[in-house]
């Protein structure tokens, strides 16, 4: 019997026009991974959002291809596809529940976009040898980056590209990454593969060259981001891809592999310790100081156990880490915005809950399980190899997601999805899985197909219309210092026209309101008084929009505090102030204007307890020192002006 399935779907030549549409498809697919390093690493909206249209559009085509080329070959999924579809469809509904359904929805979309783009890049890989270069692009667009990372180590710019380089990094590479751990990651992930195609003579003369070029060009860069989560990811990576093809030839070679494995590990680390000054300061720094070495990493982890008893099962929704996590942030002593944990897998707890958690390990260990399974039982060396490397890559990102928060950073996951998805989608042509669809199966397969369609194409539109809400508050922020106040008003309310979700353009509109009635002058005095209360109204009505969107926005609770503050009402203003305060117990900031607000209103004891409060738990400025003092002499004063008015009255 023939196990090599029905070649004839993949062996015929395409046709122009299907070359062309492939084409077109793979400039989409790619440019989440290839074009997104060069974005600063797409860590902004004004980078991601254009990237998951593209990569949406780029999908939806590739899984439409049944609805314009009959030859098309059937589906074949990627390992665990189902459970992650499971996750997917979680985060999604976690919009419901989250504390900013902004942020859930962009966490929404990266899922669906990374399942969607998963999915067609396996079909993508079906093609025999298209593979070959395949892998090679990317190992290209990686290698390119790197050499821009030379340039960055010999002549040590001030720019990354056309932003300063980011000043607590030092001289550490990053290439285009503006944090160098994010390029370290992309760079760990390709080296196992790279290396499983040097050992393998099927990827043939050019992919090898391309193989070692890239080692030899990225092992250094590697070393000079000086990260050291990304050299033990890309050992790690390393070791698996090389144990998985020992087990391929033999138990006994896994045998032999487990105890050399070790031995050389141990043999080269040594050497690099006494040969290569930065391992000896970074990994130095560790033994001699863990808790330094760290950084704030194992400050803010000490913060989690209380964030989960919070919300133990649902979690506070995806993307909300940075508007969750002041209320319980205890340990961190710098004053900074904490965007991640530095651990995707306790940040996927914060955000997504016991559930979610739970969830993406069963997705996960399918995945692992029937990579692995099919590496060691893949009848031919190409499609073993494939898949060892694959296994290794994500087993680089898996270690070093436990100290970093790559799966955050929009290119590098797409490279690992691309990655993972050629390498299965070779296997399937390479061990004979592929099959005709039956003219049922056709007819179910064009539905399906225009419903992934349309779903990607909905996730490109909802992509497009957040990131042009993004662009519309951009440039009214930049328009505000013209004050051309009609001009900022109307890209705001495009702003809002084009995303229902954000609250920044309520949160700036209020800003401009509660300015204008700060300044709001009229030769009529009831007119003046008029005009500053409906300025002030309307800046509370669009400040509670923005908190109604954004609970976690302390600067709207501030402008609500100003704007009562300028219709008289104290009391409603302190309410507001004291919000801020107690959900930034940590931000020195608005522990002083909770002072401040006090001491306008005449409770100068209150504010004299809440000024030293800060200065004894070391978030004072010099406000608070300065408030100190004057207010125990005014204080003092009146004791004193109390006690004469008492014994004159004796």
């Amino acid at each position: 019997m023939d196990h090599r399935g029905d070649w004839g779907l993949l062996e015929s030549r395409p046709t122009p026009l299907e070359r062309i549409y492939d084409a077109f498809c793979f400039l989409l697919l790619m440019w989440p991974a290839i074009g997104g390093m060069f974005l600063l690493g797409s860590t902004r909206v004004w980078g991601y959002a254009p990237g998951l249209m593209v990569s949406f559009l780029g999908a939806g085509l590739v899984l439409a291809r049944p609805l314009l080329f009959a030859r098309t070959p059937r589906w074949i999924l990627p390992p665990g596809f189902l459970p992650w579809a499971l996750v997917v469809i979680y985060v999604a509904a976690g919009m419901s529940w989250a504390l900013v359904p902004y942020t859930a929805r962009w966490a929404a979309l990266r899922w669906a976009n990374l399942l969607a783009a998963g999915l067609a890049w396996t079909q993508f890989g079906l093609r025999r040898h298209r593979w070959h270069w395949l892998l090679g692009v990317l190992m290209a667009g990686v290698a390119v980056n790197c050499l821009y990372g030379w340039y960055q180590y010999l002549h040590q710019p001030e720019l990354v590209l056309w932003t300063p380089r980011v000043e607590q990094y030092g001289l550490r590479v990053g290439g285009t990454y503006l944090c160098p751990n994010h390029l370290a990651n992309m760079i760990a992930m390709l080296v196992p593969v790279a290396l499983a195609l040097l050992l393998l003579p099927g990827a043939g003369f050019p992919l090898r060259i391309l193989a070692g070029y890239y080692l030899a060009v990225t092992t250094p860069v590697l070393y000079w981001t000086e990260s050291r989560s990304g050299w033990g990811g890309m050992i790690g990576g390393v070791a698996v891809t090389l144990l998985l093809l020992a087990w391929r030839k033999s138990r006994a070679w896994l045998l032999i592999a487990l105890v050399a494995l070790p031995l050389l590990g141990a043999g080269a680390g040594a050497l690099a310790w006494k040969t290569l000054p930065v391992v000896r300061q970074r990994l130095g720094a560790v033994i001699e100081d863990p808790l330094k070495a760290s950084g704030i990493r194992e400050d803010m982890w000490r913060d989690v156990p209380a964030m989960v008893r919070a919300k133990p099962l649902w979690g506070h929704g995806g993307g909300a880490y940075l508007w969750a996590y002041p209320p319980y942030r205890q340990h961190t002593r710098l004053h900074l915005r904490y965007d991640y944990l530095h651990n995707d897998y306790l940040q996927l707890l914060v955000e997504h809950g016991a559930a979610g958690l739970g969830l993406a390990a069963l997705a996960l260990a399918v995945s692992l399980w029937m990579l692995i399974r099919r590496s060691l039982l893949a009848q031919t060396n190409e499609a073993g190899f494939l898949l060892a490397g694959a296994v290794g890559a994500l087993t680089a990102c898996l270690l070093q997601a436990v100290f970093d928060f790559n799966f955050f950073i929009f290119p590098n996951p797409h490279a690992l999805i691309w990655i993972l998805g050629v390498s299965v989608g070779a296997w399937a042509s390479l061990e004979g899985r592929i099959e005709r669809v039956s003219k049922w199966g056709g007819v179910v397969r064009r539905v399906a197909a225009g419903v992934l369609l349309a779903g990607c194409v909905y996730g490109a539109w909802v992509s497009l219309s957040a990131g042009m809400a993004y662009y519309w508050n951009l440039r009214a922020e930049a328009l505000r210092t013209s004050f051309d106040w009609e001009r900022v008003e109307a890209c705001y309310r495009r702003a809002m026209a084009w995303d229902r979700l954000d609250w920044r353009p309520h949160l700036g509109l209020g800003n401009i309101t509660s300015t204008q009635a700060m300044w709001y002058r009229d030769p009529d005095e009831v007119a003046e008084k008029e005009g500053r209360r409906r300025l002030a109204e309307a800046s509370i009505a669009h400040f509670e929009a923005s908190v109604a969107r954004n609970p976690g926005e302390m600067e709207a609770e501030l402008g609500l505090t100003r704007a009562y503050n300028s219709l008289g009402e104290a009391a409603e203003a302190l309410r507001h102030c004291r919000r801020a305060a107690d959900y930034q117990p940590r931000h020195v900031f608005y522990q002083e204007q909770l002072g401040i607000q006090l001491r306008l209103m005449g409770r100068q004891r209150e504010a004299l307890e809440v000024f030293r409060a800060n200065i004894d738990k070391g978030l004072a400025t010099s406000i608070s020192h300065a408030s100190v003092r004057s207010l125990e002499r005014a204080l003092a004063r009146k004791e004193a002006a109390s006690a004469a008015e008492h014994e004159a009255g004796k």
